[in-house]
């Protein structure tokens, strides 16, 4: 972002992000948000809210408080600043602006981790987050509630883990089916999605334009058994079938419908339009899904959303971006480095040393 003076884990955190080399419409969205403030830039802005969501900052009266601390006023070019300031600040930025900061560094992402289209799987799922009703009216989505949801794609990468791809933000109430052609948008690459999402027309509309799609469907879903085939049941698969969905008013094209047996719970039934894997490997593709569940824990309780900075349905909008700036950051070290270790615990290592030398940073993950 700047020619840092020192060398400090932070700066080097901060480092993948680039401002001039954001869209032209976003830099003049930050000329204009520096031209009304003098003292607290879009900058200085930015740096303040990614530390204090990687610090699991609780409160902007935290955050002013923190700025006691004379390497953090060194990090940030400011010797002291009200929450008040800090509060309208984070209304003002525009989402857009933060959203593509987050493009950026998901594009240094792809470069460090190059996939063909046909390797590509992702996990979409949504998660709601509560908010208070009396605080938040905006959100209001039942009598006694209110909250967001968020819509999100994350990429599942061979190692295990995964990262967000794309993501909206919608009032709670809205359905997660209507987000989902947003998010169809590589060809040939596999789309992991539980039953919510079923709609018969999407799945021949995704089949017939060359996505691949594997999904769970629902009990009483009705189901046309053209063929079976062979299937090895010591692997727990009960069956693997070519099928078409649907009744008289509408049928599907010709998938494949694979039933998983599990202990204690109802047999698992997949659909697909994959047909060069096996059955065991849809059945692992789909059961890759609870890593799009840890992602969403992961951004609720380590990166500052069980507690919002703002009131403002714009402000809440900012911080839910921001967390996920700070999420890529954090995997842009870990490739760097070729760590093997969990975000969780680069994240953990990022607070312990981040005013210590970037190298001592480095060494903390040194084996042995």
């Amino acid at each position: 972002m700047d020619k840092y003076k020192t060398k400090m884990t932070i700066n080097k955190w901060f480092s993948y992000i680039s401002l001039e080399k954001l869209s032209e419409t976003s830099r003049q969205a930050i000329g204009q948000f520096d031209r009304y403030s003098k003292k607290l830039t879009f900058k200085k802005v930015l740096k303040l809210f990614l530390y204090a969501i990687n610090d699991e900052t609780d409160s902007l009266r935290h955050l002013d408080q923190q700025l006691v601390n004379p390497n953090l006023k060194k990090v940030i070019d400011i010797e002291s600043i009200s929450f008040s300031q800090l509060s309208r600040a984070l209304r003002q930025i525009e989402p857009s602006v933060l959203m593509d900061i987050f493009t950026q560094l998901l594009s240094v992402v792809h470069e460090k981790t190059v996939m063909q289209s046909k390797e590509r799987v992702f996990l979409i799922d949504s998660s709601t987050f509560s908010l208070n009703k009396t605080l938040y009216p905006w959100g209001t989505f039942r009598p006694t509630k209110s909250g967001i949801k968020l819509h999100l794609k994350v990429c599942h990468m061979k190692e295990g883990w995964v990262h967000p791809e794309q993501f909206e933000l919608s009032h709670a109430s809205e359905h997660d089916h209507d987000h989902l052609n947003v998010f169809i948008n590589e060809k040939r690459a596999t789309y992991v999605f539980d039953r919510g999402y079923l709609d018969f027309a999407q799945f021949d509309q995704m089949n017939w334009e060359g996505y691949f799609f594997v999904s769970r469907i629902k009990k009483n879903t009705a189901v046309h058994v053209q063929a079976h085939l062979e299937v090895s049941h010591e692997s727990g698969i009960i069956s693997d079938q070519l099928v078409q969905l649907g009744k008289s008013t509408y049928l599907t094209g010709l998938f494949r419908l694979v039933t998983i047996e599990r202990k204690h719970q109802s047999n698992l039934r997949i659909l697909t339009n994959r047909m060069d894997l096996s059955a065991e490997a849809i059945g692992k593709m789909y059961q890759s899904r609870w890593q799009i569940e840890l992602f969403f824990k992961h951004i609720k309780q380590h990166l500052t959303i069980k507690t919002y900075y703002s009131q403002s349905e714009q402000g809440v909008e900012n911080q839910v971006i921001l967390a996920m700036i700070v999420y890529l950051l954090t995997l842009l070290l870990k490739l760097e480095l070729k760590l093997k270790s969990t975000l969780f615990t680069i994240l953990r290592q990022i607070r312990a040393l981040q005013y210590e030398p970037f190298e001592c940073f480095k060494e903390s993950f040194a084996p042995g």
